[in-house]
């Protein structure tokens, strides 16, 4: 226990990747169990090759690519959380944004007034509360599937089916309010920088980020919809995100 708890620990530590390399075998075996029952119940069902190869590689393909900023988040934060923490997150159910912002949050709460980036040492309590942090919020939905959701989903597709509205609605909602939450964080940021010394280029980050991956989008879809691109449904959520990343990091290194 002293070891754990002494002054000085690396966050990069063996036993981290070990615990890291049991959770990605876990669910490497587990998508490749659900990939082959998947695939041989559509080959029973009598459904048509060409197309199952189609859904394969356009999944494997929408897959990589955010993977992508996935990477470059995890880089990140490995300066600060080391690789094993991060990596775990963000490689089972973790989101970038969510990840980021609770480690940033925490850091506040603990007392380092500008965030994530000015912590220099780390021990295992500090590593232990942001691992907390990025873990409490985002457990709920997996609980939920796990507990309600057999009771749930019936109920749910039975008022879909009498009115397809409904879903949409639904859906609409949840995305709305998604987008909400995100460019209420990017507002914040500019309204309450977190630099004791008020506004600068990197309290614009966040808003910055927003609006130029939602340009892409919106570009994204004006070609699918009005130019036909309808290969770019599978793109679009990817080169949004990568295009914000790119131009804040290109901002970041170019004017700091």
């Amino acid at each position: 226990m002293n070891v754990l708890f002494c002054e000085a620990y690396n966050p990069n530590s063996i036993w981290l990747y070990l615990v890291y390399g049991a959770i990605i075998l876990v669910v490497i075996i587990e998508s490749l169990w659900y990939f082959v029952k998947a695939y041989r119940r559509a080959i029973a069902l009598n459904m048509d090759k060409a197309k199952l190869k189609k859904v394969i590689s356009s999944s494997v393909i929408f897959s990589i690519l955010p993977s992508v900023g996935i990477f470059i988040g995890v880089i990140t934060i490995a300066g600060t959380l080391g690789v094993p923490l991060p990596a775990t997150r963000l490689s089972v159910i973790g989101a970038l944004q969510y990840e980021l912002q609770a480690a940033d949050w925490a850091a506040i709460q603990m007392g380092y007034t500008e965030g994530l980036a000015s912590i220099t040492t780390m021990d295992a309590r500090t590593l232990i509360t942001f691992a907390l942090a990025m873990s409490f919020g985002i457990i709920w939905g997996p609980l939920f599937c796990i507990f309600f959701f057999k009771k749930a989903q019936p109920k749910m597709l039975k008022s879909t089916k009498s009115d397809q509205r409904w879903a949409d609605a639904l859906f609409g909602a949840v995305f709305i309010g998604m987008t909400l939450a995100y460019l209420a964080v990017a507002i914040v940021s500019v309204v309450f920088p977190l630099e004791s010394g008020g506004l600068s280029i990197a309290s614009f980050y966040s808003i910055i980020g927003f609006v130029s991956s939602a340009l892409v989008m919106w570009l994204c879809d004006y070609l699918i919809q009005r130019k036909k691109q309808a290969w770019l449904e599978n793109f679009s959520l990817a080169f949004s995100m990568l295009v914000g990343m790119a131009l804040i990091t290109v901002l970041n290194v170019t004017v700091g």
